[in-house]
């Protein structure tokens, strides 16, 4: 069970409205951890709620620092982005850190002190075939279930979170792609902007957490993570999913609980916006300013696993996927904006079809979390 607590300073439970959550208020995410690499902070305003857009907030000087005083600086990369090199040790169990940063316009905010607890071990990820139901009762859904087992130390590791991040390969359709250029030629698409294998790498949305409070044994079995199903290409040739294990405070559970309550259909409550959840970061000159996100700071033990040709499971091909449409009337008069036109031709039904395409059915690097390079541990 999860135990809500009350905490001091700037952290409170909090529920927008229209008159309360103004465009322009300022968001952070600072969730970091002990993982040899880059850390990535990101500092940026609100939007509006119903159309959602990311507003970077750039040339703030951030730096995180623990009780000792020693500190790092974070450097921008990307707008809003702040990106630290974290290679020194300076991350290690047991010890305290809080963030600071000072915008622009010369505002500090500072976070509450948050403790590095070191996580414990994963010892196993594994997959089960299994048929889930949906909101149709005549209706299943076929794919695989993801479960691990980890070692239990409620001393250091009471309150976890998982960070599941997958990666797949796809392979788009093999046909001959034109393209109707900005110089008004059609012409066939050059090798340089045609790719049909690429590895899609995304997080997964839905967010983990458990309390080991009344958790008893030393190894907790079985735990569920994420539900594959095949109505996507996810499994249709090698699928991939790496478990990051974080050790957290009790704030910082708190937070992401209350943000597992704020998800709409399994995921964030925006995609380009964080969503409204408990925060630990004031304006030291201003308590009053609400200041949404969280800094944390966590413990991570972590594991990979690969999934592929699973004994009856059969996968989803649409042979529809990708197929032309219609060859644009007017295409010579198309205006500047809507080109370039992409086309493909395309045997179907025994007959060719000549007609327009998505540009991601010919570059497969225009999906979400897609590259044409292999990764390394595939």
């Amino acid at each position: 069970p999860v135990s809500m607590i009350l905490l001091s300073a700037c952290i409170e439970e909090y529920y927008p409205d229209d008159e309360v959550l103004k465009v322009g208020t300022l968001v952070v995410q600072a969730h970091l951890n002990n993982k040899p690499g880059e850390q990535t902070l990101v500092i940026s305003r609100s939007s509006t709620l119903v159309y959602p857009e990311f507003d970077a907030l750039s040339g703030c000087h951030v730096e995180v620092l623990n009780k000792d005083g020693d500190s790092r600086e974070f450097k921008e990369e990307l707008p809003g982005s702040y990106v630290f090199n974290h290679d020194d040790n300076f991350f290690r169990n047991d010890e305290e850190y809080r963030l600071i940063f000072v915008t622009p316009a010369g505002k500090q905010y500072e976070s509450e002190y948050e403790k590095l607890h070191p996580a414990p071990e994963v010892n196993s990820i594994y997959y089960l075939q299994e048929n889930h139901s949906t909101s149709d009762p005549d209706e299943i859904e076929e794919g695989v279930q993801v479960y691990m087992d980890f070692e239990i130390d409620k001393e250091s590791g009471r309150y976890l979170r998982w960070q599941v991040t997958e990666t797949y390969e796809i392979h788009n359709p093999d046909y001959k792609a034109k393209i109707f250029d900005v110089d008004r030629r059609l012409k066939l698409l050059p090798d340089s902007s045609s790719w049909r294998t690429c590895w899609i790498t995304l997080e997964v949305p839905e967010i983990f957490t458990l309390d080991l409070e009344h958790v008893d044994g030393e190894t907790y079995r079985k735990m569920p993570l994420n539900y594959v199903n095949t109505e996507t290409r996810r499994l249709n040739i090698r699928y991939s999913i790496l478990v990051e294990q974080m050790a957290l405070s009790q704030s910082a559970f708190q937070y992401w609980n209350e943000l597992a309550k704020n998800s709409q259909s399994g995921g964030a409550l925006f995609d380009s916006q964080p969503a409204i959840s408990p925060g630990n970061i004031c304006n030291v000159d201003d308590e009053n300013e609400l200041v949404l996100g969280f800094f944390s700071v966590s413990g991570v033990t972590e594991r990979r696993i690969f999934v592929e040709d699973v004994s009856g499971l059969k996968t989803q091909t649409d042979p529809s996927y990708c197929a032309p449409g219609e060859y644009p009337d007017f295409l010579y008069y198309f205006r500047p904006a809507y080109l370039p036109v992409y086309l493909a031709l395309v045997e179907m039904d025994g007959s060719l079809t000549f007609g327009e395409v998505h540009k991601y059915c010919v570059d497969c690097r225009e999906y979400k979390g897609s590259s044409n390079l292999k990764p390394d541990f595939w």
